[in-house]
């Protein structure tokens, strides 16, 4: 396993170990409210066997939209949420609801194309401005829903 693998999966071993020190001994599981797109990347499936082996504690995780499963550990029904909407996230913690936000991802936005660039597209410094409507033509699609002013910049 190479060293980045390793550092990213003791990363999110240690999230959810984090997470997992308020469940109470007679308790056996946690509840993650997650978004679908988190978990049909099949990250935790990666992640949880070596938690629920560690720790002792299943991991049981719903699926849904970031609202709903913001709503969910509103009322108290989810242990951690793992969603992506910074604002919101933020905004949950404030009032209360969650203990402490942590980055654990961001996205890339990478246009591919082939080296012969049969749409003559011009060189962009930023993918919101490769999304601008002066490209859609070249791109050939209707809507492009550019990032948020909050989007983390690429490492």
């Amino acid at each position: 396993m190479n060293l980045l693998k390793i550092i990213f999966k003791k990363k999110y071993l240690l999230f959810f170990a984090v997470l997992a020190a308020n469940v109470h001994a007679q308790d056996k599981f946690i509840t993650v409210a997650s978004t679908t797109s988190t978990e049909q990347s099949g990250l935790f499936k990666h992640l949880l066997p070596a938690f629920e082996k560690k720790a002792g504690i299943q991991v049981r995780v719903v699926a849904l939209g970031t609202g709903q499963a913001l709503d969910m550990a509103r009322r108290g029904d989810a242990d951690v949420v793992f969603v992506h909407d910074k604002a919101a996230e933020e905004k949950f913690v404030a009032e209360g609801f969650g203990v402490r936000r942590f980055e654990v991802m961001y996205n890339d936005f990478v246009l591919v194309g082939p080296k012969s660039d049969p749409a003559k597209m011009p060189i962009f410094a930023t993918a919101n401005s490769a999304c601008s409507s002066k490209a859609r033509p070249a791109m050939k699609i209707d809507t492009v829903k550019p990032m948020p002013p909050s989007a983390p910049t690429p490492r």
